[in-house]
């Protein structure tokens, strides 16, 4: 946010996900209670991170208890945010996305190895797919799920109505279907639609496009920071083309 109002933009924040616990902790808890028999432990996300071990730390354990395991983070972030409850990453995928971290198994024999992985409710199966494949026992462990605040559809059909926005950005797959699930009715899901679209990267835009979101750039750089680089650059050739 203080990025774009630094850079001359007036960005209006609508959260589209809340993070809540995932219907049932059971396989988790079975986990936690298993963790000797693991080999991999894979943080695909920070909040994967954050919620993992906030579970772990109620049920009486802490990162030492992940220390004999070879842990993998999708990017520095996730890293970091490993780093900061006492876990060293053994491997931070370069892409941010599965494919980052199937790309770092590609030479490496998991077979009969067990996997950990922590992760939202509702994702892509093409890690623990591939995983699978290769020969690897992959557990799913759901510790957290994403919903659409209530509040956050209101304003997001007022600004629509009122036509306030000029680029809309979106920085996750399931960012991108929930804004089109939640238009109120046939003239804001047009307003939405064609409204410009800025993702943060090629999976968000996949999705975005697939939702009928009117994707103009994606980040080269899959942060935040790659991503507001995308809109000047954006902005900048706009201009340059209206004069």
């Amino acid at each position: 946010m203080s990025q774009l109002e630094q850079a001359g933009a007036h960005p209006i924040l609508l959260p589209t996900i809340k993070i809540i616990a995932p219907p049932s902790w059971e396989p988790a808890d079975k986990a936690i209670s298993q963790l000797n028999d693991y080999q991999w432990l894979i943080l695909s996300s920070v909040n994967g991170v954050n919620c993992f071990f906030q579970r772990l730390k109620e049920k009486g354990f802490d990162s030492r208890s992940c220390a004999h395991l070879t842990t993998i983070c999708v990017g520095p972030k996730t890293a970091r945010a490993a780093a900061e409850i006492g876990l060293k990453s053994d491997m931070v995928a370069k892409e941010y996305a599965a494919e980052g971290i199937i790309e770092l198994f590609a030479d490496v024999d998991i077979r009969q190895q067990k996997i950990l992985l922590p992760r939202a409710l509702k994702a892509r199966e093409l890690l623990p797919e591939t995983l699978r494949r290769k020969g690897a026992g992959v557990d799913v462990v759901p510790v957290y799920e994403t919903i659409f605040p209530p509040e956050s559809a209101e304003l997001l059909n007022r600004l629509l109505n009122q036509e306030k926005i000029d680029i809309i950005t979106v920085t996750s797959a399931s960012s991108a279907t929930n804004l089109v699930k939640h238009c109120d009715n046939t003239q804001t899901l047009k307003n939405l639609k064609n409204l410009p679209t800025a993702c943060i990267g090629p999976i968000t835009a996949k999705a975005a496009t697939a939702a009928g979101l009117n994707v103009k750039l994606i980040a080269d750089d899959y942060t935040s920071e790659g991503l507001m680089n995308a809109l000047i650059k954006y902005r900048s050739e706009e201009l340059l083309r209206d004069k």
